[in-house]
């Protein structure tokens, strides 16, 4: 009897042994599943230098500093990670956590956020900013209809116009000249004002100024020094076609969701200490301002065009608008209301 009291005893104690042990091991591994990294991906399409990319860095390393570790954020520039065009469907569809949302680039997932950058609609990127705020309900809105979360708005800096072989200061220098073009807007409001546009890819614009299959490019004149659009355009062409180009830095919401509370408030907190938003306005002003410099110093002959001749454009333009409606419907209607109001038209 006592020997099978005894047997009884150690088996007992082995059980217990057991399960403690059985707990630790579990709780070593939930510790081990709690300090295991978070990695989050931004893909964007400009160039490591250049000043998104900066500050999407800044960002990360603020999220990796207030996190202690707990949650990466890795920058992949130059379209690296994804090619332009992939960059929204890849946020939207989950394939990446995070990414910016460019007006240029949004084709027909979010259309309707492209308002401030029909053609003319915005003079300056001070006017464009002072628009955007008024609009922030709006886009936050239009974004979380595909499951995004907006956690900031940057900007791209004014689009202009390089040209070749002549200055184009008045509405009728537009006749016949081949302009290129990086959307439908743009196209449209090159026919309208009497040109041909001409559908070319960002890296190929050089190679088409330089072998003339365009006579001039809508872009930002950010791009005169670092493209070395100076080499093969003589003119600088101050349209403001673009006051500005809002760029929305979104976040798939499961991924959101799937963060921990205190992870969700360190982006948020990050986003903050490094001034995100307004380091993106401040730096795209500030690189606009130098680039009509460098311009010049680069033997660009700069074109002030006529704040009359702009509005005239803007009136012409106007079956650019109209044709960015009807793709929009009652969402693009909205928007154009609350544009106008923003602007106080």
């Amino acid at each position: 009897m006592k020997r099978m009291r005894k047997m009884v005893s150690l088996k007992a104690a082995a059980l217990v042994a057991a399960f403690v042990m059985a707990s630790l091991t579990g709780s070593a591994a939930d510790l081990n599943a709690q300090s295991k990294t978070i990695v989050w991906n931004i893909p964007h399409t400009a160039a490591p230098t250049y000043f998104h990319i900066l500050n999407l860095k800044a960002f990360a390393e603020k999220v990796g500093e207030l996190s202690k570790g707990r949650m990466e954020i890795r920058v992949h520039p130059a379209s690296s990670l994804f090619p332009q065009q992939e960059q929204i469907p890849a946020v939207v569809e989950g394939r990446v956590e995070i990414a910016p949302i460019l007006t240029s680039y949004m084709v027909d997932l979010f259309l309707p956020m492209g308002v401030l950058e029909l053609p003319f609609m915005t003079s300056s990127l001070d006017e464009h900013q002072a628009a955007m705020e008024k609009l922030k309900p709006f886009y936050i809105e239009q974004l979380a209809k595909k499951d995004i979360l907006l956690l900031a708005v940057g900007t791209w800096p004014t689009q202009q116009l390089f040209s070749t072989k002549k200055p184009i200061q008045k509405l009728e220098d537009f006749k016949g000249l081949k302009v290129r073009v990086y959307g439908t807007e743009t196209a449209e409001m090159t026919k309208a004002l009497g040109g041909a546009p001409v559908n070319i890819p960002f890296a190929e614009v050089y190679t088409a100024l330089q072998r003339n299959v365009a006579d001039a490019a809508v872009t930002s004149a950010t791009n005169a020094e670092a493209m070395k659009f100076s080499e093969v355009a003589k003119y600088i062409n101050y349209w403001f076609i673009g006051g500005g180009a809002c760029e929305f830095l979104g976040a798939n919401k499961k991924a959101w969701n799937s963060l921990p509370a205190d992870l969700q408030q360190v982006v948020l907190d990050a986003l903050k200490a490094v001034r995100f938003e307004q380091k993106e306005w401040e730096d795209a002003k500030a690189l606009d301002a130098n680039a009509k410099k460098r311009c010049a110093e680069l033997g660009m002959t700069v074109v002030e065009v006529p704040k009359a001749e702009i509005e005239r454009a803007r009136k012409m333009a106007q079956p650019a608008w109209e044709a960015w409606l009807k793709r929009t419907g009652p969402d693009g209607k909205k928007a154009i209301d609350l544009a106008m109001k923003a602007l106080g038209r």
